[in-house]
């Protein structure tokens, strides 16, 4: 089986980053804060390469990862140490990374950037921060991208780098089930499957994992469910003290689920973190929301069909509804 499906994507940028990659020394990988199957599962494929043209590198993300992904091949190796950018690094390679911000090391990268230290930006995200920017924004996930890169490398995809790419893609079509769904992403994914990616494993980790303590968590949130019927948004809030009670925070997929709710134009989940901080992730349901519109409103990132931003303030009750105070 051998899918004909045309890339977008800048050859020739690929070219150069292909040659910035093996004249590196030792090389930085950074994935998006609050990471999801797409940015690990490049991270993880990238790993996997550097590995196997035995580049010097270390692979980073500004927060730990979801337990339910800890199972791609080379996980282990992405770190979120902050000392790592006392390092020498002489390229990094930005994944799924819509702008610097969105990285949450942005100030660290920029020294970089001012040491002269070159950045090549993979990205399906409208974006333009690299040296050098492989970005199409009308791929389903930066997984499908990195994919068309690695072919034009004539890189041999391996069963492990398969499957990272194939979760990535099932992580941002939503299990095939969104508008970003296409031919490309359907295409792709049978090839990944011949090449040996685990179809059954990926979609067993991403919905299949939940812990006794994570569904009393997630019976909080559905306690919680709202729908505006003026705006048709599903909404509900995840506590602090939520997260405390049932000692686990598997939120990764809520706004995914809720975006289930009939009717609903797009899916909202409002997490209070630590140090004071509130994480809203949206969905779009409605193929008219831009979602990713609304979170760089707030400073957040993201694309068309899902996004989050972060703010200061705490969560509290007033009337049937909650207000950011």
């Amino acid at each position: 089986m051998n899918f004909e499906l045309k890339t977008k994507i800048n050859g020739q940028l690929v070219k150069e980053a292909d040659k910035l990659i093996k004249d590196a020394q030792k090389i930085l990988l950074v994935g998006h804060k609050n990471p999801d199957g797409d940015t690990i599962g490049c991270l993880t494929a990238m790993v996997a390469y550097l590995k196997s043209i035995n580049k010097s590198y270390a692979a980073f993300s500004a927060n730990e990862l979801p337990v339910n992904l800890e199972y791609l091949k080379h996980s282990q190796e992405i770190g979120s140490d902050k000392n790592i950018f006392n390092h020498s690094f002489d390229l990094v390679i930005c994944l799924d990374t819509a702008d610097l911000k969105y990285s949450g090391v942005e100030n660290e990268l920029n020294r970089l950037k001012a040491r002269g230290v070159k950045i090549v930006n993979i990205d399906h995200h409208p974006s333009n921060y690299g040296a050098i920017n492989i970005v199409d924004d009308q791929a389903s996930s930066t997984s499908v991208i990195l994919y068309d890169i690695l072919r034009i490398w004539q890189v041999v995809i391996n069963k492990d780098m398969a499957t990272s790419l194939l979760a990535g893609i099932l992580v941002d079509t939503m299990n095939f089930m969104n508008s970003a769904t296409n031919d490309k992403s359907l295409g792709l994914s049978a090839e990944l499957l011949q090449r040996g990616a685990k179809f059954n494993i990926i979609s067993r980790q991403l919905y299949q994992t939940k812990t006794q303590d994570g569904l009393k968590l997630w019976s909080r949130l559905l306690k919680r469910l709202k729908k505006n019927d003026t705006l048709n948004i599903a909404y509900s809030v995840i506590l602090a003290e939520d997260i405390g009670e049932a000692g686990t925070e598997e939120t990764e997929g809520m706004s995914n689920f809720l975006s289930n709710l009939a009717e609903a134009r797009l899916s909202m989940v409002i997490k209070e973190i630590k140090d004071g901080e509130i994480r809203v992730s949206m969905r779009a349901i409605d193929e008219q929301v831009d979602v990713a519109e609304m979170a760089r409103h707030f400073g957040g990132g993201g694309h068309k069909k899902a996004a989050g931003f972060t703010i200061k303030g705490r969560l509290e009750q007033e009337g049937e509804g909650w207000r950011i105070v």
